[in-house]
C-alpha cells in the first residue's frame, strides 16, 4: 500500500499535493471559455485546477450572484472521479456551517459534471504561509475557527481526510472557510455511532497526514486534528512541521520521530510553551493520545490564547487577594467582639484558616471571591475552562495556604507553652519568610509562566483569568 502512494506522489513538489492510491486518469481538455453555460451558470473565468477538477468563476444566472463551478474534466464522465465528485458534493453540502463553503447546486450539462458552491474571495493560508510566518494570535483564530467547522462535519458524519493550508482560506471579512471534500470518508449513518471510518482509497497529503491515515487504517476525526496540528506548526513557522525528499520518508518522520518544537524566538516566550503543547498533542503519533473531542480541542486553544483567554497578572492578582485579607480581617474583628470580648486574636492562629476556608468554599461553589469578582477575574480548570470544584478548589488551597497555616499553628503552640523567646522569633521570621516567597512566586508566574500559573494552580489544575 505505501509503495503505491508514493508511486502517485511522483516527484518532491507533489509532497504538498492531495495523493490517492488509486491515481485517475483526467483527460484534461481545453479550459472552458467565458461566456459558456452549463445549467443556468455562466463561465466567467478559470480559478484553478486540480487533480479532481477545474474551478471556473461563473455566474448564477437564476440568482444573479457569483458562484465558483467546479466541473469535471471532459472525459470523466464515468468511473471514480465522477463517484468521488459526486460524494464531495454530498457530503460538502450537508455541513452547513459559517466555517464551510456552501455547496449550492450539481447538475451536468453537454457530458461535464459540475457543482456550484460559494465563491469565497479572499486568500488561503498556503498562500498567506508564502508571505512568512503568522503572528501566533491569528494562527490560533484561524485554527480556532476551522476547527468549528470541522466539528460539524463530524456531526454529519464525515472526515474530511485533507486539512492542509491550501484547503482552508480566509475570506474577505477575515471567516476562515474549510474548502474541498473530495476526500471526505464517512456517511450520515456515523454521526450516531462514532466509529472510525474505513478508508476504500488511501488518500490524503504526505506532509501533513496522520500516521494511522497512511497506514490505510481506519480513521476518525483525529486525523483530521492531527493535520490541523501540522498546519498550525506551518502557520507560526512557516514550514511545515516534517520535511523529507520521499513521501516514504515524510510517513516514517510523522510515525516515529520526536514531535517537533516551535524555534527559539518564534513566539513570545510566555506564549511558546503553551503553543507548543498544543501542537504536540494534537500531532500525538497515537490518535488515543491527541484531543479527544473538538470541543477538548477548542478549549486547548482558547486557553492558549490571549484573544480567548487573558490570564491575570501580578497586580491584579494582589490586590484581588488583599480585598479577600480585608474581608476576612473584617469578620475577625466582628468573631473578637462577639467571642474574644475585643481581645486579640493571633492572626496566625485564625485569620489563615479563616481566609483559606473562605477562598475554598468560593472558589469551589462559584470560581471566585469577592475580590476577584471585583476584577471581573474567575478561577477556571485549565482542562475544561468551567468552575474548578471542589476537589480542585482543595487542593489549591492547601497549597498555596497550607504552610502558613502550619506555622501559624506553630506559634500559637509556643505562644500557649511560654517558649523561649527564640523559638517564637525563629517561627515569626519563618512566617514573614513564607509570605515574601509566596508573593515573590506569585510575582515569578506572572512574568515568566505560561498562563501566569503559579504552583498551586498547577497542582490543582486552574489558572486565573479574566472573564470573558
Amino acid at each position: 500500500m505505501g509503495s503505491d502512494l508514493d508511486a502517485a506522489l511522483g516527484a518532491t513538489a507533489a509532497l504538498d499535493a492531495t495523493a490517492t492510491q488509486q491515481p485517475v486518469a483526467i483527460a484534461s481538455g481545453a479550459e472552458l471559455p467565458a461566456g459558456l453555460r452549463l445549467g443556468h451558470f455562466q463561465i466567467s473565468k478559470k480559478l484553478g485546477a486540480g487533480g479532481m477538477g477545474e474551478v471556473y468563476l461563473a455566474t448564477d444566472l437564476a440568482l444573479d450572484r457569483p458562484v465558483a463551478l467546479k466541473v469535471l474534466p471532459a472525459g470523466a464522465s464515468s468511473g471514480t472521479a465522477r463517484d468521488r465528485m459526486v460524494r464531495e458534493a454530498r457530503a460538502q453540502a450537508r455541513v452547513m456551517h459559517t466555517n464551510v463553503a456552501h455547496i449550492y447546486f450539481i447538475g451536468e450539462d453537454t457530458g461535464r459534471l459540475y457543482f456550484a458552491m460559494e465563491y469565497v474571495t479572499g486568500e488561503t493560508l498556503a498562500d498567506c504561509t508564502a508571505k512568512g510566518p503568522l503572528p501566533a494570535e491569528k494562527a490560533l483564530a484561524i485554527i480556532h475557527d476551522a476547527v468549528l467547522g470541522l466539528r460539524e462535519a463530524q456531526r454529519s458524519g464525515f472526515t474530511h481526510r485533507d486539512v492542509k493550508p491550501s484547503n482552508l482560506m480566509v475570506d474577505g471579512h477575515g471567516v476562515v472557510k474549510v474548502l474541498d471534500f473530495g476526500l471526505a470518508a464517512g456517511a450520515p449513518e456515523h454521526a450516531e455511532t462514532g466509529a472510525p471510518v474505513a478508508q476504500t482509497t488511501l488518500a490524503g497529503t504526505p506532509l501533513y497526514m496522520a500516521p494511522e491515515q497512511a497506514r490505510g487504517e481506519p480513521i476518525d476525526f483525529r486525523a483530521d486534528i492531527y493535520a490541523l496540528g501540522a498546519t498550525l506548526f506551518q502557520l507560526v513557522t512557516g514550514r511545515p512541521p516534517f520535511q523529507a525528499q520521499t513521501a516514504a520518508e515524510l510517513r516514517t518522520l510523522h510515525e516515529s520521530a520526536a514531535r517537533p518544537t516551535l524555534p527559539r524566538g518564534t513566539l513570545p516566550r510566555m506564549q511558546s510553551s503553551a503553543v507548543d503543547a498544543l501542537i504536540r498533542t494534537m500531532m500525538a503519533a497515537k490518535p488515543d493520545d491527541r484531543f479527544a473531542s473538538y470541543d477538548d480541542l477548542l478549549r486547548a486553544i482558547e486557553l492558549a490564547s490571549t484573544q480567548y483567554t487573558r490570564p491575570a497578572g501580578f497586580w491584579v492578582r494582589s490586590i484581588a487577594q488583599a480585598i479577600d485579607l480585608l474581608t476576612v480581617l473584617l469578620v475577625l474583628i466582628i468573631v473578637r467582639g462577639l467571642l474574644f470580648g475585643g481581645g486579640e486574636v493571633p492572626m496566625g492562629l485564625y485569620g489563615i484558616p479563616i481566609l483559606a476556608l473562605y477562598e475554598l468554599v468560593l472558589i469551589g461553589r462559584w470560581g471566585g471571591t469577592l475580590g476577584t469578582a471585583m476584577f471581573e477575574l474567575e478561577v477556571v480548570a485549565v482542562d475544561t475552562g468551567g468552575k474548578p470544584g471542589w476537589g480542585r478548589a482543595l487542593r489549591r488551597t492547601a497549597v498555596m495556604f497550607g504552610p502558613l497555616m502550619l506555622v501559624g499553628w506553630l506559634l500559637g503552640v509556643l505562644s500557649a507553652a511560654d517558649a523561649p523567646q527564640i523559638l517564637h522569633t525563629s517561627a515569626s521570621l519563618l512566617y514573614a519568610v513564607i509570605v515574601i516567597a509566596t508573593v515573590l512566586h506569585l510575582l515569578a508566574a506572572s512574568m515568566r509562566t505560561s498562563g501566569k500559573r503559579t504552583t498551586w494552580d498547577h497542582v490543582a489544575g486552574t489558572m486565573v483569568r479574566y472573564r470573558r
